[in-house]
């Protein structure tokens, strides 16, 4: 009972300090950033991030398939044995999912599920390897998705999303869920202060850029009509497309500020960035946003050597002392090319539980991934 209250109290006074999205005033300038901790690698050395992807599964039966792992599927994978495969593979930082897209946590948590046994305490447990060995750790949460609460909460998903995107459906960034997400971030960084976050799927509705309509929906109404100023109309068909941009625009927005308030009030010195992802470079919705002039870090998440022009984009715009990362997954002469512009690089791979290591599948594409870690100093 004591738990339940204290967990219903921090949920209150998380949404009370930061005034929610559906009535937040606009957005205030930025707060100038503080220098990172020492383990934070500086802008002149190149961060190698190998990322053990335990938000998936790859299925052999009935077919081969990459699919959203269950709680267990990881759970039960050794600590030492995970940080020994990303330090020998070359990788300079720690990457480990603090909260799994699906829906439960590999940390401690009394804002939702966990992962079952061992897999409660896998991401306490590296954190203490990775500052033995004083190498920087990146975590992660999704934005976009939480695989269990979507099912659970269909009235915060965005109507329609689960039509467009992934079956799972996509949650609001005006519902209810951003108070819980920022309960859940504030709680984490307070316990594992750590050099980096990932925030993946930042977006509205859908994971390609400006891909859904404004959907009517019940936590639409009110910030439609600060933001538009008008009333909500009943069919998504009347809300036209310069309507459109604006209010996603503003509502990530506000979605942004409120991630960032909640991690510098955790914990001043982690920084951040957010994976969209990008397919082509300079989209309408995220030109001069804030999430790409104030986040510490711009990504470009790549399939092969697709996306040059996203990166090169990137390296264009980005401010002093924001960093560039882009997906190793292609040949010399790319990686060198970004490596030259100075990109760190972020790498994925996947396995089949109950065995930790990558698929077979994937050996030749890791094979350029760990000649390129040891080429770069």
């Amino acid at each position: 009972m004591e738990n339940s209250t204290n967990r219903r109290k921090f949920l209150q006074k998380v949404a009370l300090s930061s005034a929610g999205l559906a009535l937040a005033p606009k957005p205030v300038a930025a707060q100038t950033a503080q220098s990172a901790k020492a383990l934070t690698p500086p802008i002149g050395e190149t961060m190698k991030c190998l990322n053990f992807d335990l938000n998936w599964v790859m299925l052999k039966k009935p077919h081969e398939e990459i699919a959203p792992a269950s709680a267990e599927d990881w759970a039960f994978i050794s600590p030492q044995e995970y940080f020994d495969w990303h330090r020998d593979f070359g990788a300079n930082i720690l990457f480990c999912q603090a909260y799994n897209f699906g829906g439960y946590a590999y940390y401690p948590t009394k804002f939702g599920p966990m992962a079952p046994g061992p897999g409660a305490n896998l991401l306490p447990e590296l954190f203490k390897l990775s500052q033995k060995a004083h190498m920087p750790f990146h975590s992660y949460f999704c934005v976009g998705a939480d695989l269990t609460l979507s099912n659970m909460r269909d009235s915060w998903v965005v109507p329609n999303s689960k039509n467009e995107y992934g079956r799972w459906g996509y949650l609001a960034p005006e519902s209810p869920w951003t108070d819980l997400l920022c309960a859940r971030v504030d709680e984490f960084l307070r316990s594992f202060p750590v050099d980096w976050i990932m925030f993946d799927w930042f977006g509205y509705g859908n994971i390609e850029i400006n891909g859904l309509a404004v959907q009517p929906a019940w936590f639409v109404k009110d910030p439609f009509k600060e933001i538009i100023g008008r009333d909500m109309p009943d069919e998504a068909a009347n809300i036209t497309p310069e309507e459109n941009l604006k209010y996603k625009r503003e509502i990530l927005a506000r979605q942004f500020y409120r991630i960032r308030e909640t991690v510098h009030k955790a914990s001043r010195e982690t920084k951040i960035y957010f994976n969209v992802p990008f397919r082509v470079p300079a989209p309408d919705l995220w030109v001069n946003h804030p999430m790409l002039d104030e986040s510490d870090m711009l990504f470009a998440e790549l399939q092969g050597c697709e996306g040059v022009d996203v990166v090169d984009w990137l390296l264009k715009i980005r401010k002093p002392n924001q960093r560039v990362m882009t997906c190793l997954n292609c040949a010399p002469a790319m990686w060198k090319k970004w490596y030259d512009k100075g990109c760190d690089f972020f790498v994925t791979a996947n396995g089949t539980p109950p065995n930790f290591g990558p698929d077979p599948a994937q050996a030749d594409r890791l094979k350029i991934v760990r000649q390129a870690f040891k080429e770069m100093t």
